[in-house]
């Protein structure tokens, strides 16, 4: 049977869809011809199988992506996990994220998957990934749900959420307030108002807005003005098209026509969001929190901070992050869940969030960052509407391996550009799910 299964990975793993925009790839190991780590010392200092300790003590790989350039977090709770234990030593295997879909593929089809793994999903591996019920841990105390089948196959290991930053230096300049509790929340049509203020009474900025190119955060607008995707009573009705959608695609829409709050290029994503907010040019950015670190090393020009986001007819973020899991057929399947077990012990797993700035995918985990701001993205998330964490579910649970791809970016770049409305975005996102995900009906 197991057998079976590897070869089934090994020749059909389906690609999955990129990292959300903005979380960029990491420092890679050169690794062997099936993926595994050599013994070699990784680049950026992460913890290889050579720098664990010699002797009897079993190996435990962990495969991730991105550990160094977002601050090594993993690396520093391996190092006190190897400080802890003498039977069992922790090492880091850390490729680009663009790799690591066939770097599994290729451990997979030479029966050599590593212990455990850290990417942005696993239910393209859920035949082969470790259920975890007999660790103890609750699956309810996760933001998001990593059960399939009605078992805990995953870890909630840290989340990403949406949010707004602002060029503080220029509100204030143009006298223009911004939120600072939750009281003050704008409306979209204040939110709008506001930046267009900002950019007559400050000559620097030239654009009042940008939003990064992605259906996660154009979506998460829609959210806010009463969108859904999939009917909460009926995960197979699909109820895009709506009257809350076409509000929100309308308003969407109008930010990059004449007079508007942004233009097509960055609409489109022609120019980059991020990269042009970093230029000062810029009143606000809608974006995800990853761009903090970002922000805080290499914007020296002016101030710049989170506040709440905007809302219509709900207030919504749309929710994402990183999943850790332990494949079955490592041979090393009980030191993983040793391993999962120890990481969530509180004082660790609040080190790992601290020393990358994570906001944390365990609920009640208070965290103490060094980048200013990050707690107004676990304020939004406290607020949240449920729907957007509900869709994501949907698809996870009922249609893994499907996908209607980037449909709702498409059509809005088609719309941008002036060769469909709003009733025309909502047929084509409509009709790309009908087309691709089973089961479904309107």
């Amino acid at each position: 049977m197991r057998t079976k299964r590897f070869l089934a990975l090994g020749m059909g793993v389906v690609l999955g869809a990129g990292l959300l925009a903005g979380c960029g790839s990491g420092t890679s190991t050169t690794t062997t011809a099936s993926g595994a780590a050599p013994a070699t010392t990784a680049a950026g200092g992460s913890t290889t199988k050579a720098a664990a300790k010699s002797g009897n003590a079993k190996q435990l790989e962990i495969l991730l992506s991105d550990d160094t350039l977002e601050g090594g977090a993993m690396k520093t709770l391996v190092e006190k996990f190897n400080s802890e234990h003498t039977d069992v030593q922790a090492y880091i295997n850390e490729v680009a994220y663009a790799d690591i879909e066939t770097t599994i593929k290729n451990r997979a089809q030479a029966r050599d998957l590593p212990a455990l793994c850290k990417t942005s999903g696993f239910d393209k591996y859920v035949d082969y990934v470790l259920p975890l019920d007999d660790t103890g841990i609750d699956p309810d105390s996760f933001n998001r749900n990593m059960k399939r089948g009605g078992k805990l196959m995953a870890t909630d290991i840290n989340d990403t959420a949406v949010g707004m930053v602002i060029n503080k230096t220029a509100f204030e300049k143009a006298g223009v307030s911004y939120p600072t509790s939750e009281d003050d929340r704008w409306t979209w049509e204040e939110f709008e108002a506001a930046v267009k203020e900002v950019a007559e009474k400050d000559s620097d900025i030239t654009i009042p807005f940008v939003i990064d190119h992605s259906q996660q955060r154009s979506g998460n607008i829609l959210y806010t003005f009463g969108m859904q995707y999939f009917d909460p009573n009926d995960s197979t009705h699909f109820v895009f098209k709506s009257d809350d959608t076409k509000k929100g695609i309308e308003f969407f829409l109008s930010m990059f026509k004449d007079g508007g709050i942004s233009t097509p290029s960055i609409g489109t994503g022609a120019e980059n969001a991020q990269d042009t907010f970093k230029s000062g040019k810029v009143a606000a950015h809608l974006c995800g929190n990853w761009v903090m670190n970002d922000y805080t090393d290499n914007i020296k020009d002016f101030e710049w901070c989170p506040v709440l986001m905007p809302y219509e007819k709900y207030k919504a973020t749309s929710l994402g992050g990183n999943v850790f899991f332990a494949f079955d057929g490592s041979g090393m399947e009980d030191e993983a869940k040793e391993f999962i077990k120890w990481f969530y012990q509180p004082e660790n797993y609040k080190l790992y969030c601290e020393t990358g700035n994570y906001l944390p995918g365990v609920k009640n985990t208070d965290v103490n960052y060094t980048v200013k701001g990050l707690d107004v993205f676990n304020e939004e998330l406290k607020v949240t509407i449920n729907q957007p964490q509900y869709d994501s579910a949907v698809i996870d649970e009922e249609h893994s391996g499907e996908s209607a791809g980037n449909a709702l970016r498409d059509a809005l770049d088609r719309a941008i550009a002036g060769e469909m409305d709003a009733d025309g975005v909502m047929d084509y996102v409509t009709q790309q799910y009908m087309d691709n995900l089973t089961g479904l009906h309107e």
